[in-house]
């Protein structure tokens, strides 16, 4: 169900789903149902207002199946009578205030110091009469990166902002010189404003119980010194470790409806802890054995964590012994996966799982230390091979780029 605010003058409401209309409302209640297919999509739902005459007053979208901005900034100029600016302002905004940690401002590849607040900088002498790339970024506590980037001077009469979107790609080779050769989108050359090797962040889905298999590998069992124990089957630094639980529960949002969350753990650096000590930790809260276990819908959940951000990216199932729950299927949430460009892998801690590789597709034994230590040594080769590429486009439009085979570099999402 889709529901709508509608402000005056507005006489009819066209509802369109990827550019395809799908509704058309003309009198309160301005609300639709949308069938948005079994299959998971990245897509975009957007309503557009008109009034008596037909003429387009208002419009309004909404991104499906990725997240949505956690933060969001703006540059904003100031010119001299001449009209060449001399300072910039950052403006900006994060849904639950976390404060930012950091900003930065280039202007054509070189670095310009902001002041103490980290907010107005004052800008080199410019020659207009070329084009200048200002690009700002800004880091928040919790970890959030968003980017803008602008061009002004040369014979442009205004100035041109673009979106910079983060993507995740793979790198067989050295960075190439010139990154405009490297993505097109629509079949044109695509800018690349940056791309660079960003922190990674592995997002597990295992089950709570005490019982599970994995546990039976337990550092706790090993005779090793307690420090030593903790780093075993350790990721490389720079990268974080989360668990999203498959345990599902029911909230309440403040227009009544009821949402469905997966809790997650809190992020561990790879420096801190090993991967074997941190998928055994317990479980906060008692989970019994009647409690419905939804590995699928977790998975998917998992990678909309995964994509949060500008992190290089791997999601990882641990296989359960109990059945699935889930409100979609392996299938879909695989296809998801790799539409938004998040690599899955999928492990079992009790051997081979012949009969559910239909399902999952291929499917990493850890059933001893050594089965686990080639499956970890796989995750961080994936990982290890990953950047993180700026691209001057929209959320939906950066996960249909298509590398050139100019530069070596693959766009994960397929």
């Amino acid at each position: 169900m889709v529901e709508l605010q509608v402000g005056p003058g507005v006489h009819t409401v066209r509802i369109l789903l990827e550019k395809r209309p799908v509704a058309v409302l003309d009198e309160p209640p301005w609300r639709a149902t949308i069938d948005f297919g079994s299959s998971i999509v990245p897509s975009e739902l957007a309503a557009v207002g008109y009034d008596a005459r037909g003429n387009e007053i208002a419009r309004a979208t909404q991104l499906i199946n990725i997240p949505r901005p956690v933060a969001e900034f703006n540059i904003t100029l100031q010119n001299d009578a001449g009209g060449a600016p001399v300072t910039a302002q950052f403006k900006w905004e994060h849904l639950v205030a976390a404060k930012a940690v950091s900003a930065t401002l280039m202007i054509d590849g070189k670095p310009v110091p902001l002041d103490k607040s980290g907010a107005v900088a004052l800008l080199p002498r410019l020659d207009m009469k070329r084009p200048h790339v200002i690009t700002g970024e800004m880091k928040f506590e919790d970890g959030f990166v968003t980017r803008r980037e602008m061009v002004i001077g040369g014979e442009m009469t205004d100035t041109a902002e673009v979106e910079l979107t983060p993507i995740g790609v793979r790198q067989s080779g050295a960075a190439p010189a010139n990154l405009g050769d490297c993505f097109t989108s629509a079949g044109a050359p695509l800018r690349v404003g940056a791309m660079e090797n960003a922190p990674a962040l592995a997002v597990f889905v295992i089950d709570p119980d005490p019982k599970e298999p994995l546990r039976s590998l337990s550092p706790a069992v090993s005779p090793l010194k307690h420090t030593e124990a903790r780093h075993l089957y350790a990721l490389d630094s720079g990268t974080s470790m989360r668990v999203i639980f498959p345990i599902a529960e029911r909230r309440q949002s403040t227009n009544n409806s009821t949402a469905m969350l997966f809790p997650p753990s809190n992020d561990v650096a790879a420096d801190e802890a090993g991967l074997l000590w941190f998928l055994t930790r317990p479980y906060e809260k008692y989970v019994d054995d009647a409690t419905p276990r939804q590995f699928a819908d977790a998975v998917g959940v998992a990678g909309l964590n995964a994509i949060t951000g500008a992190h290089r990216r791997a999601v990882v199932l641990v296989l359960s012994r109990r059945d699935d729950a889930s409100a979609h299927s392996p299938a879909s949430v695989r296809n998801y996966l790799a539409s938004i460009g998040v690599p899955l892998f999928v492990w079992y801690a009790t051997g081979p799982r012949p009969e559910v590789r239909g399902a999952w597709g291929e499917i990493v034994d850890i059933s001893s230390p050594s089965k686990l230590q080639a499956a970890v040594d796989g995750l961080r080769a994936e990982l290890k091979s990953q950047r993180v590429a700026w691209v001057a486009t929209d959320p939906i439009a950066a996960l249909r780029v298509r590398a050139t085979a100019k530069c070596g570099i693959t766009p994960l999402a397929q």
